[in-house]
């Protein structure tokens, strides 16, 4: 399992994309658990973005929560960004491939 944490900015701003995991190979399944770590608490949405073969897909979840999904065969990266709904927030997110 990773570990690491992202930016959500305030007024519904994407924030920095941040790298999940890359992949050479595949397909592999991969869970994403993320929930705010700031004091001041808002939802917020997670967009995670990934390869299925030749196809790129993204994900549009909203937070705090889970969500799993299977990057194809490639050599590609996974990654991840956010934006609050309201507050700016750190997110504290975990990877388990």
């Amino acid at each position: 399992m990773r570990s690491f944490e992202g930016w959500a900015p305030p007024a519904r701003v994407w924030g920095p994309w941040i790298e999940l995991s890359k992949l050479t190979g595949g397909p592999l399944t991969y869970r994403v658990d993320f929930d705010t770590i700031s004091s001041a608490t808002s939802t917020f949405d997670a967009e995670i973005q990934y390869w299925d073969g030749p196809s790129q897909t993204v994900d549009l979840v909203t937070g705090p929560g889970s969500h799993t999904f299977t990057a194809g065969i490639c050599y590609c990266i996974q990654r991840i960004r956010f934006r609050s709904h309201s507050l700016g927030q750190t997110i504290q997110v975990k990877v388990t491939p």
